[in-house]
């Protein structure tokens, strides 16, 4: 570690010993309890659309809701131990949580399990590399991106090397392959460069880049294509739309306005709608509580996300402020392409909806995000930082400039 990133470190990481951890303010409060209504819900949802197929396969109508409940203890373990911890102490384990998380992806391409033409997770399934690096590449770059100053809006120092550390995330996965979470990855990770300080022309070239990678890749998985095809049948209307955007549309279309309840889910269950629990998993909300629910989920997660933008941008240092920046975008970018690819405003992706579908790692990785974001949370009027005469408005337009500060 250089001397200058020592420095900056140390005059960012709090030395008067741990922070006092006071009543819970009503940031906090409305987080978390939109966060277990979230969890409550999907597990019920998890129930609903596993209950037979579990009976049948496993003789336990509860084998998958036990499993989902095991991932949300386990996450809420790990939130809580985020949330108490001074996010400011995250830094040192950005350098060896990137490495852990690169060596992760790398060997799940040699030695990972072989499901539905992929290499994506160890251990049956159960433990998918992926999705823990979202929180990681997302607190290495909060680390990462203010250290760079000024010089991050200069190609050769700035531009070039946020490329180089995004590919080493992202060209793995797109390997496995997993599309859709290598792109839901380099939109945060490119967002929280921009809100660093980029200049308009690394953004433009920042999107063709993007734009090109998307067209090579579509061209080089016959699965993405057929999704794409897929996509422009349904643009001409609806009965244009074939295969698993057609069977979720009219599982949606069948809830009506209230829906026919969790238990009375006879087109999801039919086996129409390929993986309910998990990627569909919208399609069972639709049919179970119709409109009203649809809506209902849809207004929750947004309020979730609105309040995780209030948290960055009161956060009381850059660091903090990236942090809460990347972990909010993670969940509503992820939402948005799971909705936009069941309602066929987008191709669809494969990209689950999160704290609802199915996926012990992706909700123990979701959870851990979201500890992050509450410690963010509850320090953002610390006033530790302003007594050594930081700027602790967290202005993200200027991370880069003030973090970049202690190298001048």
């Amino acid at each position: 570690m250089t001397t200058v990133r020592k420095q900056w470190y140390g005059s960012s990481i709090p030395r008067d010993g741990p922070l006092t951890l006071p009543g819970l303010t009503s940031l906090e409060l409305g987080l978390l309890v939109l966060l277990v209504t979230l969890v409550l819900a999907g597990l019920l949802l998890v129930y609903s659309a596993t209950y037979y197929l579990a009976r049948q396969i496993f003789d336990d109508p509860f084998y998958f809701v036990r499993r989902q409940a095991g991932a949300a203890l386990a996450g809420t373990l790990a939130l809580l131990g985020v949330w108490r911890m001074d996010y400011r102490r995250l830094q040192r384990f950005s350098i060896p949580l990137m490495l852990l998380g690169v060596a992760s992806l790398i060997a799940v391409l040699f030695v990972g399990e072989e499901r539905l033409g992929a290499r994506r997770a160890f251990s049956g399934g159960s433990f998918q590399p992926s999705e823990f690096v979202k929180p990681i590449i997302i607190l290495y770059l909060a680390t990462w991106l203010p250290t760079k100053g000024e010089r991050l809006r200069e190609f050769g120092r700035g531009f070039l090397p946020f490329l180089m550390v995004l590919s080493v995330v992202v060209i793995p996965i797109f390997l496995q392959p997993d599309l859709g979470t290598g792109m839901l990855i380099g939109m945060v990770a490119a967002w929280m460069f921009v809100a660093s300080g980029a200049t308009p022309i690394q953004v433009l070239l920042g999107l063709a880049l993007g734009a090109g990678v998307f067209g090579v890749l579509v061209q080089v998985h016959p699965h993405a294509m057929a999704r794409l095809l897929d996509y422009l049948e349904a643009l001409r209307g609806p009965e244009g739309a074939q295969g698993h955007l057609s069977a979720v549309w009219q599982a949606i279309r069948s809830g009506g306005l209230f829906g026919r309840g969790p238990g009375a889910i006879l087109y999801t269950l039919s086996g129409r709608v390929p993986l309910p629990h998990s990627d569909s998993a919208f399609a069972v909300v639709g049919e179970a509580f119709g409109f009203v629910g649809v809506m209902g989920l849809i207004s929750l997660l947004s309020l979730w996300v609105f309040l995780g933008f209030r948290v960055a941008r009161q956060a009381c240092d850059a660091f903090g402020g990236l942090l809460a920046l990347g972990v909010t975008l993670w969940i509503a970018w992820q939402g948005l392409i799971n909705l936009g690819g069941l309602t066929g405003v987008i191709p669809f992706s494969g990209i689950p909806f999160p704290f609802i579908s199915y996926g012990g790692s992706a909700l123990l990785s979701e959870l851990i995000g979201a500890g992050m974001l509450l410690s963010v949370a509850r320090r953002r009027g610390d006033e530790d930082l302003d007594r050594r005469g930081r700027d602790r408005r967290a202005h993200l337009s200027g991370a880069g400039r003030r973090g970049g500060a202690p190298g001048r």
